[in-house]
């Protein structure tokens, strides 16, 4: 059975294998011999689905897209010199909030003074730098770079780089702060979320929908592991079903939603105990999640006819709907931000007769989910699956690669009213597929594309791209997300 038709052919280079890209010093590890992407021991199977062969697309080499990229600068951790005093007298760096004074003579260092104190007596210095001390010179704590966090797939791991530094010309090592080594897991990393505070990944491993169209991804039902991402270590794992796919993490980082595409339910996840309560979907094919602004509002891709499940993220068991009837196959999910309204990317497939579209569902009463925009394309050859939010755009943005072309778009979608409205499309370069996406706030865009091992980078406001080379040689990297 096949849950992407169309991507049979262009997707059977999923796996292809390069060679060896073992590099010791950044803990980036191989994963062993891959075997046959058979459907996995528990997978549900669906009725009128059988897996096509479909011929093998090569691989395109990553084009750098044209123009310049967006003009990131690094960010500098900031740092003081105490000013010298008057009089002849320098103070010496007092410890943080001091204010350093003495009775030395003229030319003489007067005493550091001890922090959030004042030396009485004498001749006053200027003020040491300090942080929050009243006439001192005020130092802005050290700031981390600005992060995101890829996951790698075949080529077992997480990547977490500075995206300040993925910039025109550069490669992922230019921008790489460390890898988190996940060769123990297989098939491999293929979603990736990571809590509020930014401290905690959770990581699906899977072979997904991909395992049915594309050859040599390894057997596995996969697991839900979770990584500290500050010591790039694992934290522990946790089995919660066959096939984990998208994840979606609640605003207080306590739980997360994930959806199962051989389950007839989404995992209910308690991060800090990792253990998991079943919500039945009735489905099978649960992939995609979102979770709206507020954190009170739950949408899940679900089933083989474009339908979606609703729920209240604090009663995700008791207060629930789902949609009835939508044609389609749904895909990727994202709430227009500021909204209660999500877009559903409707997959086309030879079950819908390569059938693409979108809906847009009004999610206010998370027990009965209403429909206010449908479409549908025939014959659509563009492979769209992710969609992600833009906050400061009050937008979302998607991929499409062209099966016949293997051209990559970007679209960015407004609303007007309760209907969908198309902002932009951004060409991208050559791509088989992309699979995984996020957004900064005001609409840096950061794309996985597998084949051909790179991560685009798109600015909205300028229109300018860029790709950025991610020096693996396995199918990879999958998705990417921001770190908060």
């Amino acid at each position: 059975m096949t849950k992407r038709w169309q991507t049979c052919a262009v997707l059977a280079a999923l796996s292809s294998s390069c060679g060896s890209d073992a590099q010791p010093d950044k803990g980036i590890s191989q994963p062993g011999t891959a075997a046959s992407g058979v459907l996995s021991a528990g997978a549900q199977s669906v009725a009128g689905r059988s897996s096509g062969a479909g011929s093998s697309a090569g691989a395109s080499a990553a084009t750098a897209g044209t123009g310049a990229g967006p003009g990131v600068g690094g960010l500098a951790v900031a740092g003081s010199r105490g000013p010298s005093s008057s009089g002849g007298t320098s103070a010496s760096a007092a410890a943080a909030g001091a204010t350093a004074s003495g009775s030395g003579a003229a030319g003489t260092a007067a005493p550091a003074a001890v922090a959030g104190n004042t030396a009485a007596g004498g001749t006053s210095g200027s003020s040491a730098p300090e942080l929050g001390g009243a006439g001192g010179e005020t130092i802005p704590p050290a700031q981390k770079p600005r992060r995101a966090v890829s996951a790698d797939f075949l080529n077992h791991t997480l990547s977490i780089v500075d995206v300040d530094k993925l910039t025109e010309g550069a490669t992922r090592d230019d921008a790489l702060i460390g890898t988190v080594d996940l060769s123990k897991y297989v098939p491999g990393p293929l979603a990736v979320a990571v809590a509020p505070d930014g401290k905690t990944a959770l990581v699906s491993i899977s072979g997904g929908w991909l395992r049915l169209v594309a050859s040599g991804i390894p057997a596995g039902n996969g697991m839900l592991v979770f990584v500290d991402l500050d010591s790039r270590q694992v934290l522990g794992e946790l089995d919660i079903g066959v096939d984990p796919m998208g994840i979606a993490i609640a605003k207080d980082g306590k739980h997360a939603f994930v959806g199962l595409m051989s389950e007839t339910y989404m995992a209910y996840v308690d991060i800090e105990k990792r253990s998991f309560e079943k919500i039945p979907t009735g489905n099978s094919w649960n992939e995609e999640l979102a979770i709206d602004d507020t954190g009170t509002l739950g949408v899940l891709t679900a089933g083989t006819a474009g339908n979606a499940v609703s729920f209240a993220v604090d009663m995700p068991a008791m207060k629930n709907g789902q949609t009835v009837g939508l044609t389609g196959d749904a895909g990727g999910v994202a709430f227009f931000p500021g909204t209660k309204l999500a877009y559903v990317v409707q997959a086309p497939t030879a079950l819908t007769g390569k059938t693409g579209g979108y809906n847009v569902l009004d999610l206010s009463d998370p027990t009965a989910p209403k429909v206010t925009d449908s479409k549908r394309t025939s014959g659509d050859t563009g492979q769209a699956y992710p969609v992600t939010a833009v906050p400061n755009r009050k937008s979302v943005v998607y991929p499409s690669a062209d099966e016949n072309t293997k051209k990559l778009t970007l679209t960015e979608v407004t609303l007007e009213g309760d209907k969908a409205k198309v902002v932009q499309t951004i060409a991208v370069g050559d791509a088989t597929f992309s699979y995984g996406l996020s957004s900064s706030a005001e609409g840096l865009v950061l794309a996985a594309v597998g084949v051909e091992h790179y991560i685009a980078v798109v600015d909205l406001n300028t229109g300018k791209v860029f790709t950025v080379p991610w020096g693996v040689t396995q199918n990879g990297p999958l998705d990417i997300k921001y770190i908060p």
